[in-house]
């Protein structure tokens, strides 16, 4: 039987008979290696399932064996991606199919995912490992996109569209998933793909409106709900809980999820061992960072009563504890914003859309209809609950008909991106950097093979324009000769990071060497830090008032007589950057994190994803600093390692113990104190160490296998080896 490998792993996992949307699939010819697909289809109706199908009949041949063709399976998120390794890692490792993870660093050239047959990843990260002209890449045969309607998104749909542009033109299988495209027919066209939609859901999903204490669903019926509390969502909560039920709340915030969660108490409601459960998970919260901030208190509150709240201001550890809690049935409601629908596996038997709108820089908008329906689509966990709900909670009757469109409306068309300034000048260097466009022949063909152009063909001389006035200023900027990448000009495009804020860079850096004779070491950190977080890339950035100012004025006054610095180039308000740029200085300074948090009042998630951000941009500032030759040494060392301070939160004289597994900032800045500086000293001084750190100390001497109090590593009695010259010259601290 042709293809009968896919129906024989599919046996094997238990799966006897297909669900109708996948029948759909096969028997429009999936297995057909030369068909690509576009599956528009509800959540929970197994449209994963129809992309390892694909993925199977091109990685397995007959006898189920690895036939050495590769397969990319694209997530929107670096969690989701986590969980999609785990889950088929587990699945297909029994046939020989070695699947492997890639979603960190872009700029990783010791990466080798050779040896991979399944890939899973991110559309950025796939971006960036073409740039680096992997050779692999000609060995993938099937690409599977989930989630593909975010090649709508303003921010990240550019790039999507690039990478299946590229792809369309090799030989692939192309197969896109989503529950919500509002021109599936469009998209399909353009990639050149059957288009499979289908309304069939495991468990069935009811829509309604609820209004005080009564439910009116889209079907006509009504149900009335008791009334325990004054506050309306508490009584749809406790309702969907006394039925053995769970709940998720959507809000349009994250002020509003937490808000949220803090009016719901659910111990009345829990067992006696959930309790225990709860408590223990609320301990584990507070453990997450080293001194729990407020945040973390009010959340570990919340969980102890049964509840949650989850969102970006959360670090990710905490986020994934709660999604666990949650799976499980120990956390009964989350309060989230809507990125909590993004993918990740997290159903259950009631969703509760709470708002409508949400606030934007242009004031108060509607929450996209399609955004909506992703969220309502968690409802109903198939094997779990007898149906799903997804209501909208009505706070004014004159919204009615909104709250009618968003739960059975058509979503919103998907529109192409790459017209987006910032997408579009990064991706022309891309493209002309790794030899995708040698001429403007290649530049014109490649653009009309664009999701844009099949949308906008009327107006693709408009693209044309705005392509070739970039062109201009990659020239001017020397990252490009004609239509070759100077080896500046290629590195910029390997860095993955707008050419316009490496343009930025280079032209403050230069400036601030010209003038650095004139700035304390501590001027010259503070004036960086401004060049580097004074682009497009790092917004948004912190609100800040004009009091403020006064606190700033003097150095503010120097950045302003130092020459070229482009002050409102980025921001109306340069005391917003300048705001932003000082957390910066503060964390590699050392102020703790509590002392961080309360003074620029973020939450401990958003500064991870800050710092990440500025970290990269330091990372590429050392990188293009290799082409500019600086004069001044202060400047020159603090380029070289300002990427490692940024991420470890310290001075310079701590980079070398941050190394050490288990020495935090803190930790660290404990050692050194004590005069100990390097592995070196930690070997010659473990009681010390032992003395200092407690019990991180032993973790921290076990690690380096280290013999303290007549114990030490593995209870180990064997003698210390002294030293020799060589030895002891590689454990001292480097002197750059």
């Amino acid at each position: 039987m042709v293809n009968s490998q896919v129906f024989e792993v599919l046996e094997d996992m238990g799966i006897t008979e297909l669900r109708p949307p996948q029948k759909k699939v096969i028997e429009s010819g999936l297995l057909d290696r030369s068909k690509n697909f576009l599956v528009s289809i509800p959540t929970a109706s197994g449209k994963t399932l129809i992309g390892e199908m694909a993925l199977i009949n091109n990685l397995l041949d007959n006898e189920k064996v690895p036939n050495g063709s590769k397969g990319l399976f694209i997530v929107p998120l670096r969690a989701l991606a986590s969980e999609k390794y785990n889950e088929f890692r587990k699945k297909y490792s029994k046939y020989g199919l070695k699947v492997g993870l890639s979603s960190g660093d872009l700029d990783d050239k010791t990466e080798d995912l050779s040896g991979f047959d399944l890939i899973i990843t991110t559309s950025e990260k796939l971006d960036s490992l073409m740039r680096h002209k992997v050779a692999w890449i000609d060995d993938v045969s099937v690409i599977v996109i989930d989630e593909i309607h975010l090649i709508g998104d303003k921010e990240r749909g550019g790039t999507l569209e690039i990478i299946l542009t590229k792809l369309k033109r090799m030989n692939v299988q192309i197969l896109g998933l989503s529950a919500t495209i509002g021109n599936p027919e469009e998209l399909s066209g353009w990639l050149n793909a059957k288009l499979i939609t289908d309304t069939w859901r495991p468990v069935d999903l009811k829509k309604g409106i609820f209004t005080d204490c009564e439910i009116n669903y889209l079907n006509s019926d009504k149900k009335v709900v008791s009334k325990y509390y004054k506050e309306p969502t508490q009584n749809i909560v406790l309702d969907c809980i006394n039925e053995n039920g769970s709940c998720i709340i959507f809000c349009s915030s994250k002020k509003y999820a937490a808000g949220e969660a803090k009016k719901h108490n659910l111990l009345k409601k829990l067992t006696g061992s959930e309790i225990e459960d709860l408590n223990r998970i609320s301990e584990e919260i507070l453990e997450v960072l080293d001194t729990p901030t407020e945040n973390c208190k009010e959340l570990a509150e919340c969980i102890k009563k049964g509840v949650a709240f989850h969102h970006a201001g959360l670090v990710s550890k905490q986020r994934s504890i709660i999604e666990e809690a949650y799976r499980n049935r120990i956390i009964k409601l989350i309060c989230c914003t809507p990125t909590l629908s993004a993918g990740l596996n997290m159903p259950c038997r009631r969703v509760i859309i709470r708002d409508l709108y949400r606030y934007t820089e242009s004031g108060y908008k509607e929450i996209p209809v399609m955004e909506i329906q992703q969220c309502i689509g968690r409802a109903g966990r198939p094997g779990l609950d007898p149906y799903g709900e997804g209501l909208i909670y009505l706070k004014k009757e004159q919204d009615h008909d909104l709250a009618l469109k968003m739960l059975d409306g058509k979503p919103e068309n998907m529109y192409s991106w790459i017209s987006y300034e910032v997408i579009l000048r990064k991706q022309i260097l891309g493209l002309i950097a790794t030899e995708y466009i040698q001429n403007e022949s290649d530049l014109i063909e490649f653009m009309k093979n664009t999701y844009y152009y099949y949308l906008n063909k009327d107006n693709f001389r408009g693209i044309l324009t705005q392509v070739y006035e970039i062109l201009e200023s990659l020239r001017s900027w020397r990252f490009i000769s004609g239509f070759t990448a100077t080896d500046l000009g290629e590195r910029i495009a390997e860095l993955y990071i707008d050419p316009l804020t490496a343009h930025d860079i280079i032209t403050g850096i230069t400036k601030l060497n010209m003038n650095a004779r004139n700035l304390s070491d501590k001027e010259i950190e503070q004036h960086l830090l401004y060049i580097l977080t004074n682009n497009s890339e790092l917004k948004p950035f912190l609100p800040a008032s004009d009091e403020e100012e006064y606190g700033y004025s003097e150095i503010i006054r120097k950045i302003k007589m130092t020459e070229g610095y482009p002050f409102e180039y980025v921001s109306k308000k340069p005391l917003e950057v300048f705001k932003t740029s000082q957390m910066y200085y503060n964390w590699i300074n050392e102020m703790s994190m509590n002392e961080l948090l309360e003074k620029y009042k973020i939450e401990a998630g958003n500064l991870n994803y800050k710092l990440e951000n500025i970290n990269w941009i330091a990372y590429s500032a050392k990188e293009i600093n290799r082409f500019l030759g600086l004069k001044n040494d202060y400047l020159h060392d603090l380029l070289k390692n300002l990427d490692v301070r940024l991420k470890d939160g310290v001075k310079q004289e701590l980079i070398t113990l941050m190394e050490i597994k288990n020495v935090g900032r803190v930790r660290a800045r404990k050692l050194y104190a004590a005069d100990i500086k390097s592995i070196y000293d930690i070997r010659q001084n473990p009681e010390k160490v032992l003395k200092l750190l407690g019990g991180h100390g032993k973790n921290i001497l076990d690690n380096l296998k280290v013999k303290y109090n007549g114990e030490g590593y593995l209870g180990t009695k064997k003698k210390v080896k002294q030293p020799t010259l060589d030895g002891f010259l590689k454990l001292k601290p480097k002197k750059d």
